[in-house]
């Protein structure tokens, strides 16, 4: 049986306010679970926090799937999407540790 994992990741923009809070940021929980064989795994992204609702991913609702390396690939995937995604907005990346629910 394959478990589920999750991890939180934030970008943070280069310039900060007055009050030292990053003026641009997002935050978002993936988490990924087994797919429909053996080996497959699916992933999702759940914006949490933006800056800004217009700047909002409404692509990161895909569906990330995986044929090979269950969880573990399908949640680096996803991973790898929200870097593509980000890629040029000059932001600073901050991920969380990948936990096992």
């Amino acid at each position: 049986m394959s478990r589920m994992l999750d991890c939180l990741v934030s970008y943070f923009g280069l310039v900060d306010g007055e009050d030292g809070v990053p003026l641009r940021y997002f935050a978002y929980q993936i988490v990924a679970g087994p797919g429909p064989a053996e080996k497959w795994g699916v992933a999702i992204i759940r914006t949490l926090a933006v800056y800004d609702e217009r700047e909002r991913c409404t692509s990161c609702q895909t569906f990330h799937v995986v044929k090979e390396g269950g969880t573990v690939a399908a949640i680096l995937k996803a991973l790898r999407y929200l870097d593509a995604y980000h890629e040029g907005d000059h932001l600073r990346k901050v991920p969380s540790e990948i936990r096992w629910l």
